[in-house]
């Protein structure tokens, strides 16, 4: 089936349809405070979302210690890619990374930078191109940098 990629800032609820209700309620109530600092970003399979991110270009919402301290980066010209999500019946199929792929092809001089507190993404990043850069000093809540540049 042909894969579409598409901006979907403007009618972003087949996004928040998709995703699990633990994101949603991080996301969805604050929608109108930072919409103008985020464009959702999807992967369709005909009519169908089978993959979806945010990329934000200032401000997080509900950002943790590591991620305020790292703000600066926006200022240096990068964007931050959060919240990339796959159902569970879609994945195995790379949609994640044609996700990321097209993103960068979009334009490819822009940067980007993301923060993962799961050990086993650092492998998935890895070898889509993302550097690690930092991590937290945390030993709980462990938090790792990543960015991408060509």
């Amino acid at each position: 089936m042909n894969i579409e990629f598409s901006n979907a800032t403007d009618s972003p609820e087949a996004f928040f349809n998709m995703l699990p209700d633990d994101w949603k309620i991080l996301i969805v109530p604050y929608w109108d405070n930072y919409k103008d600092a985020v464009k959702i970003y999807i992967l369709k399979e005909g009519h169908e979302v089978v993959t979806g991110g945010l990329v934000f270009s200032k401000s997080l919402p509900d950002m943790s210690d590591f991620e305020r301290s790292l703000q600066h980066l926006f200022s240096e010209g990068y964007l931050y890619i959060g919240f990339i999500w796959v159902p569970e019946n879609k994945r195995n199929r790379q949609l994640a990374s044609q996700w990321l792929t097209l993103l960068k092809n979009q334009d490819p001089n822009q940067k980007y930078w993301l923060t993962i507190e799961e050990q086993p993404l650092k492998y998935f990043y890895e070898k889509n191109g993302f550097k690690l850069i930092k991590e937290s000093n945390k030993a709980e809540d462990k938090e790792w940098l990543y960015t991408y540049e060509r």
